[in-house]
């Protein structure tokens, strides 16, 4: 995703600014700790309750929508950010920086960067968007390179969440199953009110009521009109068909 074939404006709220491309809010920069009242929220409180470290890394930034809820969750450790785009990271300095404690934002492409990176990350957010032909969308890299490259990156007890838009011509069955491929289990995430889907995976999750209750505390302690908006499943990958099963079937 360059940098010169992306348009975001920025729009001033009575709490901050929100980043706008193609008409879809890509952040809600706050001024302030606190819930932004979105799926941002959701994002914060999956890295204060469900990581099992301190090393966060976040692919995708746009103006750190997540930063405001997860500073408010009282999780302070620094977060390494990236993205191709600046425009965000300059509202986000401008309006956060008093308070959003250490974030280290590299420009960059985010499988570029992640390769170079020598040390394991317990939790990586895998956040990117590119505008298309319907609207904002997953870019190839996020299914089809980072999964692997991903789990390679992620420690032990690592945990990867990936926010999930629809890609044209590819099913969610498909998308989400690319993007669960290399890691041992999965749990999704519906929302009531986006049609984005998150997928939390790594070797070993916790049984997804704990997750759940988890999320819906961390929530609910901010605020957040999320912590009843949203649902949280354990996720089965499609089962390929057994060898010769259609040649069986097609028999009298």
């Amino acid at each position: 995703m360059a940098e010169n074939n992306i348009e975001i404006r920025a729009v001033r709220t009575q709490r901050g600014a929100r980043l706008i491309q193609d008409d879809v809010v890509l952040s809600e920069v706050l001024a302030q700790p606190g819930p932004t009242h979105d799926i941002f929220d959701l994002i914060a409180a999956t890295i204060a309750m469900l990581s099992r470290g301190d090393k966060v890394a976040m692919l995708g930034f746009a103006g750190g929508g997540a930063i405001a809820p997860l500073r408010a969750m009282g999780f302070a450790h620094p977060i390494d950010a990236v993205d191709l785009s600046t425009t965000g990271v300059k509202l986000f300095r401008e309006l956060s920086a008093p308070w959003s404690s250490e974030v280290r934002f590299h420009h960059d492409e985010a499988s570029r960067w992640l390769k170079r990176r020598r040390s394991g990350f317990d939790m990586i957010i895998d956040d990117l968007s590119v505008p298309g032909s319907d609207g904002v969308t997953k870019p190839a890299v996020s299914y089809e390179l980072l999964p692997a490259l991903v789990a390679d990156r992620l420690t032990p007890n690592g945990i990867v969440l990936t926010n999930l838009l629809p890609v044209p011509g590819m099913s969610w069955r498909r998308l989400m199953d690319a993007v669960v491929g290399p890691h041992r289990c999965a749990q999704l995430i519906l929302l009531d009110d986006y049609e984005n889907r998150l997928l939390l995976a790594g070797r070993t999750l916790a049984p997804a009521p704990e997750n759940s209750r988890l999320l819906r505390r961390a929530l609910a302690a901010i605020g957040s009109e999320l912590s009843s908006g949203f649902s949280l499943r354990s996720y089965e990958r499609a089962r390929k068909p057994a060898r010769g099963s259609a040649r069986r079937r097609n028999r009298a």
